[in-house]
């Protein structure tokens, strides 16, 4: 209710301006607490009036396409956050405040304060950023071409801005903590400003006209005597800029380091991820991102006073709890990312008790302690906590969806995806692929028939690589209908290629090798090795899991389909060797083979990206000794 009156004040005076600080971080906490359409509403009543603000409605939008992968909303949010990002670029792309809007009188606009400057570099960087994630997620070379370009224009502002504004934290900490406020406010303290000057003079090195950012050239001072918070009047770091002295307090530069530690953090982790060749085709960058530093950022990000604060903490939970599990980034270390996440969820719990994001995420660590069950009650209570947020409410039904199967509950799995078919707008031919999969389990074999038959009809994009290997799958049973059996390895297939078995219980496990046991057509049992061999490994017998992953590799030999199955078997085989000071060169060589020799497969990049992992944890390990 504290909201609405502080609205009320905000439409009943003409002379308040817009305090975006604390209107942004207001918005987020709607949003992380089940309030999407409220954030909405918000950054969009004065998003013409604030970088800031427009920022939140661009990243509300962005937020909920990440969350669909529909193509309408995918649409929708890269076109706000490109019209957010060329409003950053020019003096005048926002209007002064709300004052004149009411008064209905055109004024002079305002000089952009250094701080503002600083703030718009970060949020273009933000748009950039937030674009390419939304490229890449065709996961083709053309979208990581894309996306690549996208983001070297973003380094090239987060290098500077970051590099310069942590330049001027620690110089105006260090002072501040050796002299009394006194002292500093009497003072002061001369810092080398050609950093800040070269800053935010970047986005002339990214086609931006050259009106955009600098502002007049005049060498009137430039102060920062209205600042947001009524904190930070004290303790100013005056600093030389442009030919003039600017103040800088303590708080604000703590505010904008943390602001530009989201997007850095992002950046470094994004970049460490992406496959070497990638980065060499494209050659963007010519360094690899590092993990450890954009974890470093996210976290310093997340305890900050920037509106980015909690967003920093849901990518840090994305990272730990979805990110390291599904690209199998720290190999055979499953309880990886679990203590941070664990962390993470303590603290938001309190402010967010009833956030259906925070459940969700609070779900996927259950998940990954194998808590299946527990997952599941924690998905349903998300589920009815994000009653009026479809976009939520979908990705809780696709784990619950995902955990009927990974316990091979085929009904509860069917009447989930049959669902996410009807509602979801994102690539019904996959819903369609795993319903018809869960009804074949069941032995309805002739509706699963049925439904193959219409997932070529659905898919929408060439491109997509999940669609493409669902209609390559349904292809084979064109002509004859999938058994009973062949429905259900279909199904563990999904989980193995999805990275699901590791978080699965031992019972479960089990059973899998049973419906495994039951497969007795030759032209599956290659893929029958696979899954076993998966299953073996998972079970900690890993001298029969290489033995079935040889097999795998040896059936699938002259076959014209199915060549992922021999290039995940040589790198699950190389996962294993590694683990050996005995084998470790073998492991190391067979890595690499399943790098080079094997091409256009289903899911290439993202085995790509495993072996990328697997290869920097060994190059790495030296320094660790």
């Amino acid at each position: 209710m504290a909201q609405s009156s502080q609205f009320e004040a905000l439409d009943g005076s003409a002379d308040q301006e817009i305090d975006d600080i604390t209107l942004g971080r207001e918005g987020i906490n709607m949003m992380l607490n089940n309030g999407f359409s409220e954030a909405e509403v918000l950054f969009k009543k004065y998003r013409e009036f604030s970088p800031l603000m427009s920022y939140g409605y661009s990243f509300v939008n962005f937020m909920q396409a990440l969350m669909t992968f529909e193509d309408a909303k995918l649409a929708a949010a890269m076109q706000d956050l490109q019209d957010t990002e060329k409003r950053c670029q020019v003096k005048d792309g926002f209007m002064s405040g709300i004052g004149n809007m009411f008064r209905g009188v055109k004024s002079e606009k305002p000089k952009l304060s250094a701080e503002e400057k600083l703030q718009r570099q970060i949020i273009i960087a933000d748009c950039m950023i937030c674009q390419a994630m939304l490229t890449f997620i065709n996961q083709d070379i053309t979208s990581y071409v894309k996306g690549g370009w996208i983001l070297r224009k973003a380094w090239k502002i987060y290098e500077k801005i970051h590099k310069e504004i942590t330049h001027l934290h620690n110089t105006a900490k260090g002072i501040i903590e050796s002299q009394s406020s006194e002292n500093l406010k009497a003072q002061g303290s001369s810092v080398d400003g050609n950093g800040v000057e070269e800053a935010l003079e970047i986005l002339n090195e990214s086609d931006i006209p050259e009106n955009n950012i600098n502002g007049s050239n005049n060498t009137e001072k430039r102060t920062l005597k209205d600042l947001r918070s009524d904190s930070v009047q004290s303790n100013l770091l005056s600093l030389d800029f442009d030919g003039s002295t600017v103040e800088f307090s303590e708080e604000t530069l703590e505010r904008l380091l943390g602001s530009v530690n989201f997007g850095y953090g992002n950046f470094q982790l994004c970049i460490s991820m992406v496959p070497p060749k990638i980065l060499k085709l494209i050659e963007f960058l010519g360094f690899e991102g590092d993990r450890d530093v954009g974890l470093k950022a996210l976290d310093h990000c997340s305890h900050s006073k920037d509106m980015k604060a909690p967003l920093a903490r849901l990518g840090l939970l994305w990272y730990h709890t979805v990110i390291r599990q599904f690209f199998a980034l720290d190999g055979a270390d499953t309880n990886a990312g679990i203590p941070e996440a664990e962390i993470i969820l303590e603290e938001v719990e309190k402010e967010y008790p009833d956030s259906a994001l925070f459940l969700f995420y609070k779900g996927r660590l259950q998940r990954l302690k194998c808590e299946l069950n527990a997952a599941m009650v924690t998905y349903e209570e998300a589920l009815q906590k994000a009653e009026k947020q479809r976009e939520i409410q979908i990705i809780c039904l696709y784990e619950i969806g995902w955990g009927s199967v990974m316990r091979l509950k085929w009904q509860e799995g069917l009447k989930c995806f049959l669902r996410l078919r009807e509602e979801s707008r994102w690539s019904k031919a996959y819903y369609a692929y795993l319903s018809g999969i869960c009804q074949g389990a069941l032995g309805d074999v002739k509706g699963a028939y049925e439904t193959f038959k219409e997932v070529p009809k659905l898919i929408k994009r060439k491109n997509n690589q999940i669609e493409a290997f669902c209609a390559k799958r349904v292809e084979r049973y064109k002509k004859k209908a999938a058994t009973q059996e062949h429905c259900v390895l279909l199904g563990l297939e999904v989980l193995y290629l999805w990275n699901v078995l590791p978080q699965c219980n031992k019972e479960d496990l089990e059973n899998m090798k049973q419906e495994c046991d039951k497969q007795m057509d030759k032209n599956v049992f290659h893929l029958r090795s696979l899954i076993e061999a998966a299953l073996y490994k998972e079970q900690g017998e890993n001298e029969i899991a290489i033995q079935c992953f040889e097999e795998a590799i040896a059936r699938q030999n002259g076959m014209k389909d199915d060549l992922h199955v021999v290039a995940f078997a040589t790198y699950e085989i190389a996962s294993l060797l590694i683990l050996s000071p005995e084998t470790l060169e073998q492991g190391k060589k067979m890595l690499i083979k399943a790098k080079d020799k094997y091409k256009d497969y289903e899911f290439e990049n993202r085995l790509n990206v495993r072996i990328h992992a697997a290869l920097k944890r060994l190059k790495e390990k030296p320094a660790e000794k």
